[in-house]
């Protein structure tokens, strides 16, 4: 079949149509007529006198409003397909005016709003993990899947490439990140708004009523809703999964999506699972887990490979094994390899395990969250340096705990990715191992200047 070839002039009377009342602005249709040409953002800086990441900023503003008019995800990489699509579907109606309703229709048919979703047109491996989900959501009609792991891990980029998947399957789609912990009655006054069409204006007072309303239009389409960084609501300081005070609302909205029926389904991401939904999780439940781990060796490869490391395979290994296939903390290091030591992994290697920049930040993020208890087992796994028992946990922690409460921090330990099991010994990856060592030195030497050695003592 021959492939329509679309010009620009073409594409703009798509862009028209879809955009209505809202044309481009004059330095958004520049970039798009130069990405269109084929010119990358740096070039399109030069030769416009704007400064780069001006530029870019308004190529990621563009795709976004271009998405968010076509109804589909939008990016430098398929602008020309999407747009090629849609022209020939306006060249083969009847009449403009009959072609114009159609897709009116059809975007009120289906409705998505992507937010800020991440760009995941480079994306690397998870098939294994995207077959599954799109198993659970699709085939098995699970209605609360959860996506859990530690930072850096991957689960947004997850998230964002099985919902793009699974398009065609769903009436509406909505991306929200829980970034900013928006308080519940916002939130599902936000989803009513968007699946109600602006419609739904006296929404109930009660979080109860308003969950109701909201569970009424899960019923009438099939929805999909993605929650991202789900932990921000989750309080610190305790065994994971807790509640902050004032986000209860979250626990009431998960139970009752995941008990009542309808033919919709929430996923969310977070680092820790909320408490009250293990029990509803399992093989044949409409509630399911996925725990993410590191990346294989060939997709890690890769994301070093795009970076421009090329080097032995023994070495590959032992930086994706120290890290263990995390792909967010790769990619930092092999930006810094480049840029400190000439792209040689060997050398950066040879400086011993180094935690770093924002790889420190996320395991700091996670670190503060942790319990007392937990720190305890942290700080003793640490020292070990090796795999350790439970009675051997048990007997080497001081201050003293009980067998229960130290099942209690394992078992929420694991729950946020933090230590390993195997055969009832447990270990931390290297990278963790290696910052708790770092954390535990610097507090040591805090409480020697300070006089208060309690932790020196334990």
């Amino acid at each position: 079949m021959e492939v329509l070839e679309l010009t620009f002039e073409q594409a703009m009377l798509v862009l028209d149509t879809v955009l209505q009342k809202k044309h481009l602005s004059n330095i958004q249709e520049l970039v798009l007529r130069m990405c269109w040409q084929g010119y990358t953002y740096a070039q399109i800086a030069e030769s416009s006198g704007y400064d780069d990441d001006y530029i870019r900023d308004v190529g990621f503003r563009l795709w976004q409003t271009l998405s968010k008019a076509l109804g589909e995800n939008i990016a430098k990489s398929n602008v020309k397909t999407v747009l090629r699509r849609h022209y020939s579907n306006l060249a083969k109606a009847e009449s403009q005016v009959s072609t114009i309703a159609a897709f009116q229709t059809s975007k009120i048919q289906q409705q998505q709003d992507w937010e800020e979703a991440a760009d995941v047109s480079i994306f690397y491996g998870r098939q294994t993990e995207q077959t599954l989900l799109q198993k659970w959501i699709v085939h098995e009609k699970c209605r609360l899947v959860m996506l859990l792991g530690m930072g850096g891990i991957g689960k947004t980029a997850l998230s964002v490439k099985v919902a793009q998947n699974l398009q065609s399957k769903f009436d509406c789609i909505i991306w929200r990140s829980l970034r900013k912990a928006p308080l519940i009655f916002d939130l599902i006054r936000e989803l009513i708004l968007f699946l109600s069409q602006e419609k739904e204006v006296n929404l109930p007072e009660t979080i109860d009523g308003q969950i109701s309303c909201l569970i009424s239009y899960l019923r009438s389409r099939r929805c999909l809703i993605l929650l991202d960084n789900a932990e921000t609501i989750l309080q610190s300081g305790k065994t994971a999964g807790h509640y902050r005070l004032g986000y209860e609302g979250y626990g009431q909205l998960f139970r009752r999506v995941a008990d009542e029926v309808h033919q919709s389904c929430l996923v969310f991401t977070s680092r820790e699972k909320p408490t009250g939904l293990t029990a509803r999780e399992g093989e044949t439940l409409p509630v399911r887990s996925l725990q993410l781990t590191g990346l294989p060796r060939k997709e890690a490869q890769q994301i070093l490979a795009t970076k421009g490391l090329a080097s032995s395979g023994a070495e590959c290994d032992s930086l994706i094994q120290r890290y263990a296939g995390n792909p967010f903390s790769l990619k930092i290091l092999a930006t810094t390899i480049q840029c400190l030591f000439d792209g040689n992994i060997s050398e950066f290697l040879q400086q011993g395990s180094v935690v770093f920049g924002d790889i420190w930040e996320i395991l700091e993020q996670q670190f503060n969250r942790l319990s007392a208890n937990e720190k305890q087992v942290m700080y003793c796994l640490a020292i070990k340096r090796h795999w350790v028992t439970l009675p051997q946990l048990q007997q080497d922690i001081v201050p003293h705990m009980s067998e229960r409460e130290l099942l209690e921090a394992l078992l929420s330990l694991q729950g946020r990715s933090l230590i390993e099991q195997q055969s009832g010994s447990y270990t931390q990856q290297p990278v963790v191992m290696e910052y708790i060592s770092e954390k535990l030195i610097g507090q040591v030497c805090c409480e020697l200047n300070s006089g208060d050695v309690e932790l020196l003592y334990s």
